[in-house]
């Protein structure tokens, strides 16, 4: 019985602590910087190293095991280092938000769509219009795309249930009952008097609800309030390509026989446990209650560190790996942006597809032609007439080349450039594509781009 009993004890402090270790990893470097503010506000016995003190001989009185493990979780690990004539230019860098279609394309990626899911999944994003919702019906994306009514209205269904709450709704209705349905709240009289009686719920006609329903006139208010708590355009926070300030994380730099990676530790102080509270739990000075704190607070401390550290090996690994698959591009650039996927790197790395997904959210990559968010090298692919795969994002560019290099006269078309990335480049996509890919870079139809010359 003793043992069940300790075991009901640690397993919630193991899932705690999982949590917080899963949550480090997908943490910005300002939201980490952040959190180990709060972690060495919260924590006594947590402190900042500070470099000159390195240097003192550890006192006798001290108990060896309470040490040994200041030295065990020590960074082992040899994750580069510049030279000094090496240390790159820690400006900031202007990069582009995400869209609302790049998104939900992330999220499929991660998501269980089987393969004919993801390409039925394509055509309804690109129904999906600024605001979130679908502007097309079923029966039009299944006509236009080929694929089954069943297997689109599957999709339509799966992705409703991505973020941002609300997304792929057809009406104002259907959007804020999708998003009252991720709050995971059960409160029937709202959803009763939203599916009833919207119309005169969004017109504010709270009497006349209160008549219809028998419902008193302040629950009718409070049904009221509720609805206007949800967001009317779940995708308008995507709409505007914003320019953001991003400090990269890791740094990839050409050498002559390849690439080093090298993490961006600037800002990110190292921690150890308080060599105080070291001293005055190994005393034996303090009563039971005070020495039961210390020794939780040095587990808590000694957990966060290894976390930490943890978040630091698996980020180089991957960006080693990264690194590894996209070394064309690092050589050549854009062009030569190659397909990957998460469990191509999980594989390569031996960590779980999600761990992969998480570290290399809101984390940003400098290499020799430029800097992008990590998820940035994970393209989708394109098939090639001569067998293999290309990148959407290698497309793009491409496409971008072919419209520098028209004559500004006599612009190419949709169906021109299609045909030319199939004849020259052995690329078959669809002129639909190419409109989407040519939008999504903000070059204006052959029409306007022949009006401007």
């Amino acid at each position: 019985m003793l043992e069940i009993k300790q075991e009901q004890k640690i397993a919630p402090i193991l899932t705690q602590r999982l949590k917080q270790a899963i949550q480090l990893l997908q943490l910005s470097r300002l939201e980490l910087v952040e959190a180990i503010e709060e972690e060495l506000k919260e924590n006594p016995v947590l402190e900042i190293e500070e470099k000159e003190e390195e240097q003192r001989e550890e006192e006798g009185s001290l108990k060896e095991d309470l040490i040994e493990f200041l030295e065990k979780y020590s960074p082992s690990e040899d994750y580069g280092e510049y030279e000094e004539k090496e240390a790159p230019d820690y400006e900031r860098v202007l990069r582009k938000g995400q869209s609302l279609r790049d998104y939900l394309r992330w999220q499929i990626s991660l998501s269980d769509f089987n393969p004919l899911e993801r390409q039925a999944a394509e055509w309804v994003i690109e129904n999906i219009d600024d605001n979130g919702y679908l502007v097309c019906d079923l029966e039009e994306i299944a006509d236009e795309s080929g694929f089954r009514k069943e297997l689109v209205s599957s999709v339509i269904e799966k992705i409703k249930k991505l973020d941002p709450p609300g997304v792929c709704a057809r009406d104002l209705k259907e959007c804020i009952l999708l998003q009252y349905k991720a709050n995971d709240e059960e409160d029937p009289l709202f959803e009763l008097v939203l599916k009833k009686y919207f119309e005169l719920l969004k017109d504010g006609k709270i009497k006349e609800i209160s008549r219809k329903t028998g419902l008193p006139v302040e629950k009718v208010r409070e049904i009221h309030d509720k609805l206007k708590s949800f967001d009317p355009k779940p995708g308008r926070n995507f709409a505007e390509e914003a320019t953001i300030y991003v400090v990269p994380d890791v740094y990839v730099v050409k050498k002559d026989d390849g690439f080093d990676v090298v993490l961006n530790d600037e800002e990110l102080p190292e921690l150890r446990i308080s060599k105080y509270y070291l001293d005055l739990y190994a005393s034996g000075k303090v009563d039971q209650e005070t020495r039961r704190f210390i020794r939780n607070k040095i587990k808590q401390a000694e957990w966060f560190i290894k976390s930490l550290e943890q978040r630091r090996k698996t980020l180089y690994l991957v960006a080693k790996s990264i690194v590894r698959f996209q070394e064309e591009f690092m050589r050549k650039g854009i062009r030569y942006l190659r397909p990957l996927t998460l469990k191509d790197v999980a594989m390569d790395v031996g960590v779980h597809e999600s761990t992969v997904s998480r570290i290399t959210t809101n984390k940003y990559m400098s290499t020799p032609f430029g800097t992008y968010e990590m998820k940035f090298f994970f393209p989708q692919k394109i098939g090639k007439e001569s067998g293999g795969n290309v990148s959407a994002d290698s497309v793009m560019n491409l496409l971008k080349e072919l419209v520098e290099k028209e004559d500004k006269k006599n612009p190419l078309t949709d169906d021109e450039i299609a045909k030319i990335l199939k004849e020259k480049y052995g690329i078959k996509i669809a002129r639909r594509t190419v409109v989407k890919y040519r939008e999504q870079l903000g070059i204006g139809s052959s029409r306007e781009r022949r009006r401007r010359s």
